[in-house]
């Protein structure tokens, strides 16, 4: 069986810079994936490649089996949330969510109605008459969100669409849009830099690097199963020891004295203690690696020193480097 959505070997290069390296990864229907990656790795070139804004110089985009390379954007069966929420000001909520389906030429009784049940269904029957001015910052990108889904698109791009919320709110938000897409079934392209984020949201997560993708997988592959040294300074947590190794915080133990420790051992000195979800986590640095790492400690240590030590078999090692 054929993957929904398939893209095979997109490149782009710009003034003789390469942007994006053989990018190819495919999507099942009904599949979220989180794209995660630095400010300058490719992403938003990527997305408009999509969506088709801009143009890939080699590869293709499949989806259920046809080629749309070559598909002008407003015939894509794509829809996009950006960051921020792009409403328009002279529409009130009902009239931004039928946009869509107004350029479609359908009946205007059947949109109303349909427009009115997405927006019930997603808790904002009160300001279904207000405008985009009167709305908090949850809600217009709801309202957002809502105008792409209602248009039942084959592929739902998202391009960090709560970089600019509060951290209450973006925890909110992510639920309801979760909740939302497994609802509707819909199959995403979740594109953020928050590690938590994209754990959170995908069901597979992708980790794009300087135009390449250096690993995906499930959250629980690429957090404690890291590809690369990148991949694991990125996005997962734990002590680099060389370009190729590296051991997970999982499997690193703590002492308060040095003596009688298996190797290897790393001396960390307690930089200070944060209190996270009703644990108290300590930040430590460890000198001899010029790296620090937050680890849960049931005790104090009088010195503000700690030794960390590890099982060699629990060392991972790097088959491939980026």
């Amino acid at each position: 069986m054929s993957p929904f959505i398939h893209i095979q070997g997109v490149s782009k290069t710009f003034k003789e810079k390469e942007i994006l390296n053989e990018v190819t990864f495919s999507l099942k229907k009904g599949e979220i994936l989180s794209l995660v990656g630095a400010s300058g790795s490719g992403k938003s070139t990527f997305l408009r490649i999509l969506s088709g804004l801009e143009s890939a110089t080699k590869g293709k985009v499949l989806i259920d089996g046809n080629d749309i390379s070559s598909t002008k954007p407003q015939n894509r069966p794509i829809g996009m949330v950006f960051q921020q929420p792009l409403l328009f000001p002279h529409m009130n909520v009902l009239e931004n969510v039928m946009y869509g389906l107004e350029m479609r030429g359908k009946k205007k009784r059947e949109n109303k109605r349909k427009a009115k049940d997405y927006i019930q269904r997603v808790g904002l029957g009160e300001v279904m008459h207000h405008y985009p001015f009167e709305l908090s910052g949850g809600q217009q990108q709801r309202v957002s969100l809502i105008r792409s889904l209602i248009l039942k698109p084959k592929l739902l791009l998202l391009d960090e669409p709560f970089s600019s919320l509060d951290l209450q709110l973006r925890r909110e938000l992510r639920q309801w849009v979760l909740n939302v897409f497994k609802e509707e079934g819909t199959t995403v392209l979740f594109v953020t830099h928050d590690r938590d984020e994209a754990y959170e949201v995908g069901d597979r997560v992708a980790v794009l690097h300087e135009g390449r993708f250096l690993q995906a997988g499930t959250p629980e592959e690429i957090y404690y199963r890291p590809g690369s040294s990148f991949v694991a300074s990125f996005m997962s947590d734990g002590l680099i020891l060389s370009p190729r190794q590296f051991i997970h915080a999982s499997h690193l133990s703590i002492s308060a004295s040095g003596q009688n420790l298996p190797y290897p051992k790393w001396k960390g000195k307690i930089q200070q203690k944060l209190f996270v979800a009703g644990t108290n986590i300590h930040e430590i640095w460890v000198e001899e690696l010029k790296q620090k790492l937050h680890l849960p400690l049931e005790w104090e240590s009088s010195h503000g020193t700690v030794w960390l030590y590890a099982e060699e078999e629990n060392i991972q090692t790097f088959q491939n480097e980026e």
